[in-house]
């Protein structure tokens, strides 16, 4: 199950639940939303997900790869993994954050 809503406080998304094969499709369609918004900074909150695979961190980091020059995604308190994995098969990529 994954719930993604709008943040009421900045640009961004909150994400509940679990990011994998089963629920790829409604994330890759609010990563597409998200990006269309006209802001520097774009925050998703993952707090509140149990799990994200590879799939799911792959499809974070193509989506920042694409973002127009100066524009980034900040990630708050994301899954150990995420971090990680960014790290290990993307890293020094700028254009994602990943807050505490």
């Amino acid at each position: 199950m994954l719930q993604i809503d709008p943040l009421a406080d900045n640009a961004g998304l909150g994400v509940i639940g679990e990011i994998s094969v089963n629920t790829r499709t409604v994330w890759q369609q609010a990563l597409k939303q998200l990006v269309e918004r006209r802001t520097d900074v774009l925050h998703v909150d993952l707090s509140r997900v149990r799990f994200v695979d590879v799939a799911g961190v792959t499809d974070l980091a193509v989506t920042a790869e694409r973002l127009p020059e100066g524009q980034r995604i900040v990630l708050h308190r994301p899954p150990a993994q995420v971090p990680r994995i960014l790290e290990l098969f993307w890293p020094g990529l700028a254009a994602i954050e990943v807050a505490a």
